[in-house]
């Protein structure tokens, strides 16, 4: 064995071990085939393309779609349903955020002032950007309708300009406090998780998903109805101002809190669905849901402190500890229902020489 056919099956390693029993002597032959004859004395070496390649081939085999083993296609649906969930939930978010940009003076107690006079002078840069970003949630609401219409390729686009957008507001000057910086990382994986997920699980040979064009609607009308309710509930805030009892309910507000608690109501969805519904058990849902739980809970810890002097501020802290431990009891019980039905790997047979 030469040194380059050494180094190719290192490389090829990236691979099942069950697709390179089938495919590994083929695929070294071509490698070989297309070095141009090199020798040991010249150290030869995988090039980089050639690595890439393998390691996408490996991602899109490994999250697997239609055609491949159970498990595998298992996993595929598992991360496509993160992207479909995430992407729901951004797109039902930017609704909140698109109406608070719009939102006319006086409504639901907002300032009587015209504040879009703080986007800056008119026809300068500043307020440009200032009006990209508050534009900036169609771009999710975009991608998620794309995406269940049964066009990904179209959907990856407006999600990943959506997420540089996102970056370009939570770090407008770089990382120059990592203090607070690394606080908007944890809280910026909520809105980095779906979008790989997008790019990773929707490849080549993912099945296309079309759904109706009222799915696609979907999180605009959840996205209003969250609006009014948050609405409603700003109001009676300032209203009564009675901060022993919103401490309970404020860390619910943010979208941290939203997303916990639209997890914690999906999960214990699914579980009640596992036990009351045997038949038809698959472990890409409950995947999914371990998935999304962990930027959550990460988003969530962020904004945890033991510091808190005043009662107010404890109490926060102890509703976030109290959400942080219903997501990881969440969590570990959906990887519990995942692994009890997911399905074995494939088995490995040898390919003939």
């Amino acid at each position: 064995m030469s040194l380059l056919e050494d180094r190719y099956r290192y490389v090829l390693r990236l691979l099942p071990a069950s697709y390179r029993a089938e495919r590994e002597e083929e695929m070294v032959c071509a490698f070989l085939e297309g070095s141009g004859g090199l020798s040991d004395a010249d150290n030869p070496r995988p090039r980089w393309s050639e690595i890439a390649s393998v390691a996408a081939l490996s991602l899109r085999v490994r999250l697997g779609g239609a055609g491949a083993s159970p498990r595998f296609f298992a996993w595929g649906e598992a991360v496509r349903l993160v992207a479909v969930l995430g992407l729901f939930f951004h797109a039902m978010m930017s609704c909140v955020w698109l109406g608070d940009f719009l939102r006319p003076p006086g409504v639901f107690g907002s300032p009587s002032v015209d504040y879009r006079a703080a986007l800056g002078p008119a026809g300068s840069v500043e307020r440009l950007w200032n009006i990209v970003q508050g534009l900036g949630g169609l771009l999710w609401i975009a991608a998620f309708a794309s995406l269940v219409r049964g066009r990904p390729r179209a959907a990856k686009p407006p999600a990943l300009l959506a997420l540089a957008l996102h970056y370009g507001i939570a770090f407008p000057s770089g990382l120059a406090n990592w203090d607070y910086d690394k606080i908007v990382v944890l809280q910026s994986l909520l809105f980095v998780v779906p979008v790989l997920a997008l790019v990773a699980g929707f490849h080549r040979d993912a099945p296309r998903m079309r759904r109706s064009p009222w799915v696609a609607a979907a999180p605009v009308g959840a996205g209003v109805l969250l609006y009014v309710i948050l609405g409603v509930l700003g109001s009676t805030m300032r209203a009564t101002l009675d901060w022993r009892f919103w401490s309970w309910v404020w860390p619910w507000l943010g979208v941290s809190g939203l997303a916990c608690l639209a997890l914690l109501v999906a999960s214990a969805t699914c579980v009640w669905t596992r036990l009351r519904v045997p038949a038809g058990r698959t472990p890409s849902l409950p995947l999914a849901l371990a998935i999304l739980i962990v930027p959550v809970v990460l988003s969530c810890a962020s904004f945890l402190t033991f510091e808190a002097v005043d009662p107010i501020s404890r109490t926060m802290a102890a509703v976030t500890v109290g959400q942080l431990v219903a997501l990881l009891l969440c969590g570990l019980t959906l990887v519990v229902l995942a692994a009890r039905t997911m399905p074995a790997l494939p088995r490995v047979t040898p390919s003939s020489p």
